[in-house]
């Protein structure tokens, strides 16, 4: 089984005319950058989110801390 499927280390690029060797390894490390930068900001803009919200908004989620819990809805049977 000589070119199988699964990829080898070391990485082998066949030789192609019309793409340089670089072209592969930089799409990629490009790539891993811009993700990156999206994770990170999208982390940055819910972080900023959670950090505007109301104090009592935060303080109400929290189990037992409220006295204006609405009682929750009982199943007849």
């Amino acid at each position: 089984m000589g070119g199988g499927f699964w990829p080898t280390l070391p990485l082998k690029m066949p030789y192609s005319e019309g793409m340089p060797h670089w072209w592969d390894p930089a799409w990629w490390i490009f790539q891993i950058i811009v993700m990156s930068i999206l994770l990170l900001t999208l982390r940055r803009v819910a972080m900023s989110i959670d950090r505007d919200e109301k104090p009592s908004q935060s303080a109400s989620r929290r189990p037992g801390t409220s006295t204006n819990t609405p009682k929750p809805p009982s199943i007849p049977g």
